[in-house]
């Protein structure tokens, strides 16, 4: 008796994962209402979490001429595999609903500002169809929109004009960050001098050997990223190593004319008062636009030590 129960129980579980590996792997998202006709936003990208409270989508927008945009679908499930009918949908922003997802998440999104955003509030799914995209456009030259917010459109399905409206996937949160020209994969060489403490030797060149991540900051500025340590350390030892003095994570400002303005060090001071600033005897430090390079001169600062010369190259390899 107690090997059929044990038997029964592993089948319920075997069950049971099966059924969430479908709902995971599956392209289109399920209702368990019940109902053989449904609406429902249908993933436009992999969802961020299959826990959260509402589907989340996440992207990232390449921003041009101050605009960029990002799809939003919208689908029908039925007893048939298309829509019987023109079926209209009505769509509307939800600030309870982003209020719920960061409280059932522990994030800090908020609403983008009203003249920042730009999309048809209804959309239709054409006889015959299961699925129409509708573009939300995002205008980052908006007085108020902010480069360093983390924003997220929440959007829910007010009205169908056939069939029900999905209890799971009826509402979904889109964030998204602009991302400027200069974001992307580089691959980084340096080129040190003035300082020969940790076996630097004063004008040797270093290469990275991983893809720099160039992160969107602001319009025209970027902050780097390391995919093994999170921030940029400055060099690499002759012998392959890490140098000592430690993680310092630049953030590039350029002007509209693409020359660099400024670097500065966004790491917590840890006491050893580590400054950067553009090296003012190199004019040229700037963004290549023609063969999507950087070139940057920037002097670092730290107590007691002499200065350290940085002179980095950055080619463009990928998107991140």
């Amino acid at each position: 008796m107690k090997q059929h129960k044990r038997a029964g129980l592993v089948l319920l579980v075997s069950l049971t994962l099966a059924q969430m590996s479908c709902l995971k792997d599956s392209p289109n998202n399920a209702s368990p209402s019940g109902s053989n006709n449904v609406v429902e936003f249908q993933n436009s990208s992999i969802p961020v979490s299959y826990t959260s409270v509402f589907p989340q989508y996440d992207n990232g927008i390449s921003i041009k001429n101050d605009t960029g945009s990002f799809p939003v679908n919208l689908n029908y499930t039925g007893q048939i595999s298309t829509a019987p009918q023109d079926i209209k949908i009505t769509l509307a922003t939800n600030q309870n609903a982003l209020d719920s997802f960061n409280s059932d998440q522990g994030t800090p999104y908020v609403m983008p500002p009203t003249d920042a955003i730009s999309f048809s509030t209804s959309a239709t799914i054409a006889k015959g169809t299961r699925q129409v995209t509708i573009r939300i456009v995002v205008n980052t030259a908006a007085p108020d929109f902010d480069y360093s917010s983390a924003y997220a459109l929440p959007l829910t399905i007010t009205q169908s004009t056939y069939g029900i409206v999905s209890s799971n996937f009826g509402t979904a949160i889109y964030s998204f960050t602009p991302l400027n020209k200069y974001d992307g994969s580089y691959a980084l060489t340096e080129k040190l001098t003035g300082w020969g403490a940790y076996s630097i030797d004063d004008g040797t060149t270093f290469k990275w050997p991983n893809n720099i991540g160039f992160v969107t900051s602001g319009q025209f500025s970027n902050t780097t990223s390391d995919p093994n340590w999170g921030s940029l350390f400055l060099a690499f030892s002759p012998s392959g190593g890490t140098t000592a003095f430690g993680a310092t994570t630049p953030q590039f400002t350029f002007d509209a004319n693409d020359k660099l303005v400024s670097v500065v060090n966004t790491t917590p001071d840890d006491g050893r008062g580590r400054k950067l600033a553009i090296d003012p005897a190199v004019t040229d430090s700037r963004y290549d636009a023609s063969t999507k390079t950087i070139y940057a001169a920037f002097i670092m600062y730290q107590n007691g030590r002499p200065n350290q010369y940085v002179r980095d190259t950055l080619v463009y390899k990928s998107a991140r």
